[in-house]
């Protein structure tokens, strides 16, 4: 074709002075502009400079694992039928995932161009939160996935480029019938209790595909065990005597392909049974003597020792739960029985209101570590 060009354009001067020659009427002028439009017809599409368009995309964008995010294409070029867009991953590390297949197979299957909305779709639940290694082969996911998006046209008129860092986030997951309160989910759990198991949720994740993981722990791996979604506590967890706190950390996790796509750590103590009651406690014999019934005089005034809660180190606060006086519930409306919050020790103020009986009262403790006690306390009133 370039060929072609030049044999007309060096055919045009002669053909021009042939016909200025014969046909002295025509124009100069018009010769000259059928050269100029035999020339322009013969240029190139390669000789085209395209146009720099600007994709107007973030630099950099955080998703939530399980999440589908949108990119807006810029509106006026999307509306061109000429204009299309494609993405590449390039920039991105490409990995074995596992089983064979790589990276950029996830990320082609993952990110999308709908030109109908204009947008380009990452759906999340296709790949992997960034920073994640696998279980399987120890591969790590790269810190963001580099994901370039290209303009361009049929005729060569236009084009851009822009690449956005995508970092997908792990998703959470909840253990059920933990405290979350101080950051870390946690519980305490009293030895002698047979069935401990704490239950994994992912309440905002699909599970299909996906398996549940946990770490061993040294020297734990025959007292934890995960059964589906619960981690599972043997009998013989803790202290072997029963006696001392023992501390488990865990870090279960939610996996797709040996990657965690959620997890959470939460932190499991094992803590001595707790004895509460109005009496006294003598641990070196292990012997319990009770004293939560006692005989007091009607109208008089009354304080109570401080009730036994062992270990100590757990005492924190104390309450009236419910009060009866014969079997049936009475109304404290006067504040005649009181207990001190911080001691368990209970009063009965001198009164004229009472009548002779047996009031029975329900304690509460509340130990340091969150967990609730209830122990009785009954005075029998007679008059003097």
């Amino acid at each position: 074709m370039q060929q072609c060009c030049l044999s007309v354009i060096t055919f045009v001067p002669k053909f021009i002075y042939m016909i200025v020659k014969s046909y002295t009427r025509l124009p100069i002028v018009a010769s000259i502009a059928l050269l100029l439009f035999i020339a322009s017809s013969c240029k190139k599409d390669s000789d085209i400079t395209p146009v720099q368009v600007t994709l107007e995309l973030p630099s950099d964008i955080n998703v939530a694992y399980g999440e589908v995010a949108e990119l807006a294409l810029p509106n006026d070029l999307n509306k061109e039928s000429d204009v299309t867009f494609k993405v590449e991953f390039n920039e991105t590390n490409n990995i074995d995932v596992t089983n064979g297949s790589k990276l950029h197979d996830k990320l082609a299957k993952a990110v999308t161009i709908d030109k109908n909305k204009g947008k380009v779709l990452i759906d999340s639940r296709l790949l992997y939160p960034n920073s994640a290694v696998s279980s399987i082969n120890g591969n790590k996911i790269p810190d963001d996935y580099k994901i370039t998006v290209i303009a361009g046209s049929s005729k060569n008129t236009v084009e851009g480029k822009q690449t956005v860092a995508v970092k997908i986030l792990p998703g959470k997951l909840q253990v059920k019938d933990t405290d979350s309160t101080d950051g870390m989910p946690f519980a305490y759990v009293l030895y002698g209790n047979d069935d401990v198991a704490f239950e994994l949720e992912a309440p905002s994740l699909s599970t299909d595909g996906n398996h549940w993981h946990l770490p061993a722990i040294k020297n734990s791996e025959s007292i934890i065990s995960l059964d589906g979604n619960k981690v599972k506590f043997a009998a013989n967890a803790g202290d072997p005597k029963k006696q001392a706190e023992q501390a488990y950390d865990l870090e279960p996790s939610l996996q797709k392909d040996g990657f965690p796509v959620a997890s959470t750590k939460f932190r499991v103590i094992f803590i001595p049974q707790i004895k509460f009651f109005y009496g006294q406690y003598y641990p070196d014999l292990d012997l319990t003597i009770l004293l939560n019934l006692l005989h007091i005089g009607l109208s008089n005034g009354y304080i109570s020792s401080a009730p036994t809660l062992y270990p100590e180190k757990y005492k924190s606060t104390f309450s009236i739960s419910s009060i009866e006086k014969d079997g049936r519930t009475f109304e404290n409306n006067e504040g005649i029985f009181e207990v001190n919050s911080k001691t368990g020790v209970v009063t009965v103020k001198q009164n004229t209101k009472l009548t002779a009986g047996r009031y029975k009262l329900i304690i509460k403790a509340i130990t340091t570590t969150g967990l609730q006690f209830s122990t009785d306390l009954t005075l029998a009133m007679e008059a003097g």
